[in-house]
């Protein structure tokens, strides 16, 4: 009887470990395949109307929260739990303030599509506390810096001064100064970037006098289409102690308009303030409007088609001092800079009334929610659509609403890392998912796509390279990475080849943002010397391309120092190929950074800068793994001045892996322990059967 109790406890304790084991396992991938992630504790349902009559695409919404609409116990106290959601697609934003003890908070949220004259449903969570800081203004709106390191960023601005003017960056500051006695001094930064109309250009800024007089400097705020030529411009101007005289000047080809004291800021001294200069089209009018604190002052409305362009601007400020140098000198002080999407008729934003908050107990964890169907008369008197994708194509396509659809939780994000470009080589765009591509590089913090291309037809990606502006990506060519440059006549291809995107760029509605010339060098192993002159390329790129598109180069392993100080003055960066080495599986921080270790010393001893690009074909079992190595390259050269950023060399690879490989047992060492009892049970039910 002994030994028969003793056998049943044996097979007990095997029976109890395997369904532990399998319940663990069980409630794990439950878990993990829940659309709504029980660690959320806090959900609102945001309803936005379009209200011009328009399709929108890639419209940034600001969403006001306050304690009649938000419970700011539930978030975390700088709100970087915060996560907007439509459909299954997560959104980008950009926290622009945040003041918890206040209860008060401004976000801008990009949404993909705003149907025209119809309301769309976002869901907004926050309360998992293994969520970190997402908020993110680059990919947000059209153009934005938060004047982050300590100069500016060249790939971004240009600056300009006359007499002693300067701009300086410094702890997130940038001043644009005026500083010193001096007849026409002045200081000057422009986007590389130029923007459609039907955009709105909002500085977070400052008046600081560092002179006698009242007047103090002259400040501009505005858009304009050339530096050098000044053919079309507008231009908000303030000047005098607190800003007090505000006015327009706008010209259109050599037509001009100047209004005198429209309005006043009325800011103190060293007070911050946002100014906001809305530049659009209604109804075949071309208008101008200005906002301050994000609102509108109707004094300085002006709407002219004589006066007022529908040409591709650039944005600036200006600071300078009068001519009669009086002692008047100070500066700008800017906080953040960017450019939005503007219509008049701006989209509505209204929050359900009733919210879904999960609470979460030892052990348990159940969800509870009201019903929150939004019947149609209260919103608009059209369908109430969902939204979850964006597209370049028109008219957007409408899905009815259906209520109690659920919003999948995102992919687990990657691990932050911080840099200039994030990018990813990409070929053949057409034969991919569009919405499934954007979500996984934005999930990957990707932001920048290298379009390999060979060959003079350019034209078929417009549709793609626009859809991916719409979307805040970059979109780079790459030239010659497959031309076979020993051959005869390779230099005429080439060439032919940079003159049709060249000339692409200069008549297409979606110009490529940078050109990235792949080099290599020549086939005889024992030579250093490129095969084909890449200097004359660069010089016809450089020339032809025009402010607003940068030029790279790609370089191979070992690239002749002297070729790296040829080439820098003609291009905006370079790109490290950490692949193709005689050192395989570059898959670590230390090989990588040993491997490219020549490279990045003769980039910085030009004092340019680098991206580091990596092959997944080295080994990487996910895209976690390739992410977390971005992270630590970020890390190991965050006081680098010649470090720009991280890139992938074929998307292709990449999109193939898994987000994390997962692991075949729940609990350590549960095989092996389950094979061992097995044997034990086996071994006592055979010795008790033979007694």
């Amino acid at each position: 009887m002994k030994k028969r109790l003793i056998t049943c406890g044996i097979i007990s304790i095997f029976f109890l470990v395997l369904i532990t084991g399998f319940t663990v396992a069980t409630a794990n991938d439950l878990l993990a395949q829940s659309p709504i992630n029980d660690t959320d504790a806090y959900s609102q349902e945001i309803v936005i109307t379009e209200n011009s009559g328009k399709n929108l695409m890639g419209y940034q919404v600001p969403i006001n929260l306050d304690s009649s609409n938000f419970n700011f116990s539930q978030a975390k106290t700088d709100g970087s739990d915060l996560r907007f959601f439509s459909g299954e697609r997560t959104l980008n934003y950009w926290i622009e303030t945040w003041d918890s003890e206040a209860e008060e908070a401004l976000i801008w949220v990009r949404v993909p599509a705003l149907p025209a004259s119809k309301s769309i449903t976002l869901l907004m969570k926050c309360g998992n506390p293994a969520d970190t800081a997402v908020s993110n203004g680059g990919k947000t709106f059209e153009f934005f810096d938060g004047f982050e390191g300590d100069k500016l960023q060249g790939l971004v601005w240009n600056a300009e001064s006359a007499g002693g003017g300067l701009v300086e960056v410094k702890n997130g500051i940038c001043k644009v100064s005026a500083p010193k006695v001096h007849a026409y001094d002045s200081s000057l930064i422009y986007s590389k970037k130029s923007f459609d109309i039907n955009s709105m250009f909002v500085v977070k800024r400052m008046k600081v006098t560092t002179g006698t007089d009242e007047r103090g400097p002259l400040l501009r705020q505005g858009f304009i289409d050339q530096i050098n030529n000044r053919k079309n411009e507008i231009k908000h101007e303030t000047e005098f102690a607190n800003e007090s005289r505000v006015g327009w000047e706008t010209s259109y080809r050599k037509e001009r308009f100047k209004s005198f004291d429209r309005t006043n800021v009325r800011v103190p001294e060293g007070e911050w303030y946002t100014s906001g200069i809305a530049w659009y089209d209604e109804n075949d009018t071309r208008k101008i409007a200005w906002y301050q604190n994000g609102v509108r002052d109707t004094r300085m409305d002006y709407a002219s088609n004589d006066y007022v362009t529908n040409l591709p601007m650039h944005v600036y400020l200006y600071a300078a001092s009068y001519s009669d140098a009086s002692k008047n000198t100070g500066y700008m002080a800017v906080d953040y800079v960017f450019v939005r999407k503007f219509v008049e008729s701006e989209p509505t934003v209204r929050f359900a009334s009733d919210q879904i908050e999960t609470e979460t107990s030892a052990g348990t964890s159940t969800e509870t929610s009201t019903e929150n169907n939004i019947s149609v008369s209260e919103t608009t008197p059209e369908t109430e659509v969902s939204v979850t994708e964006e597209t370049s194509e028109v008219p957007v396509q409408i899905q009815e609403n259906q209520s109690g659809n659920e919003t999948k939780n995102p992919e687990p994000m990657f691990p932050g890392y911080s840099v200039d470009v994030s990018g990813v080589k990409l070929s053949s765009p057409y034969e991919l998912d569009y919405p499934v591509l954007i979500e996984n590089l934005e999930s990957s913090r990707i932001d920048t796509l290298f379009l390999s291309m060979n060959g003079k037809d350019v034209w078929q990606y417009e549709r793609f390279v626009k859809m991916a502006h719409e979307d805040g990506m970059k979109v780079h060519a790459v030239l010659f990475e497959e031309l076979n440059c020993t051959e005869d006549g390779a230099m005429n291809t080439s060439q032919a080849y940079l003159d049709a995107i060249l000339g692409y760029n200069e008549k297409s509605l979606a110009p490529f943002d940078g050109i990235n010339i792949y080099m290599n060098t020549s086939q005889d192993s024992a030579s250093e010397e490129d095969c084909i002159d890449y200097v004359t390329l660069f010089e016809a790129a450089r020339e032809s391309a025009g402010e607003d598109v940068s030029i790279s180069a790609s370089i191979p392993p070992g690239y002749n120092a002297s070729n790296v100080g040829k080439i820098a003055p003609l291009v905006d960066f370079f790109v490290v190929r950490a692949y193709d080495r005689e050192k395989k599986n570059l898959k670590s921080e230390s090989g990588i950074v040993d491997a490219v270790a020549l490279e990045m010393g003769e980039i910085r001893g030009v004092n340019s800068k680098g991206i580091i690009e990596i092959s997944v074909k080295e080994g990487f079992e996910d895209k976690f793994s390739i992410q977390s190595l971005f992270a630590t390259l970020a890390k190991y050269y965050a006081n680098d001045s010649a470090f720009m950023g991280v890139s992938i060399s074929r998307y292709d690879t990449y999109k193939d892996l898994p987000v994390k490989t997962e692991k075949k047992s729940v609990l350590p060492g549960f095989e092996t322990l389950s094979v061992l009892l097995a044997g034990l049970c086996a071994f006592a039910f055979l010795k008790a059967k033979k007694k």
